[in-house]
């Protein structure tokens, strides 16, 4: 009972059953998993703010971002507390722990560590390995130079020149 009850209120929701029924993740699916937190925890704190998911987490293609619903920050700390889950605290920011234990559970839904694999590297603009990470590095770093000269070009009307 315990074991399932991980808020322990004395009873078993759905989602803590399905939790506890889970697979732990492949050790291929563990490695991006890791790979992901290790980049955007510079300070080695063993978690995550607003601010340090802002780099890898483009809202740019976000529809409460393009209409104006939403801001940036409020997007990003919606897209935060997602990781609380059933064991998270609430607390703002993300834990190692809450984050390896959000993508386990949704690694069930995944078909293939391929699957998986791909999902990481274009969530967090990773690769699965260090050449890939490079080149990946250096084509977001184009793209950000790129869509300031742009800027600077149409004198700073960014609505005519939009990279997608």
């Amino acid at each position: 009972m315990s074991f399932y009850d991980v808020n322990q209120d004395g009873n078993i929701c759905y989602e803590e059953f399905v939790s506890g029924l889970r697979d732990p993740l492949t050790d291929r699916k563990k490695a991006m998993v890791d790979r992901a937190f290790s980049i955007m925890d510079k300070d080695g704190s063993k978690q995550l703010s607003v601010g340090d998911i802002a780099y890898r987490y483009d809202v740019s293609c976000h529809p409460d971002f393009k209409s104006g619903a939403a801001t940036k920050d409020q997007i990003l700390q919606v897209f935060l507390d997602q990781f609380d889950g059933l064991r998270g605290n609430a607390d703002g920011k993300v834990e190692y722990a809450e984050f390896v234990d959000y993508y386990t559970d949704l690694a069930v839904s995944t078909p293939s560590d391929d699957y998986f694999v791909v999902m990481m590297e274009q969530t967090w603009g990773i690769g699965e390995d260090e050449q890939s990470q490079n080149f990946k590095d250096k084509v977001r770093e184009l793209i950000k130079l790129l869509r300031q000269r742009l800027i600077t070009v149409s004198n700073g009307h960014q609505e005519e020149y939009k990279l997608k």
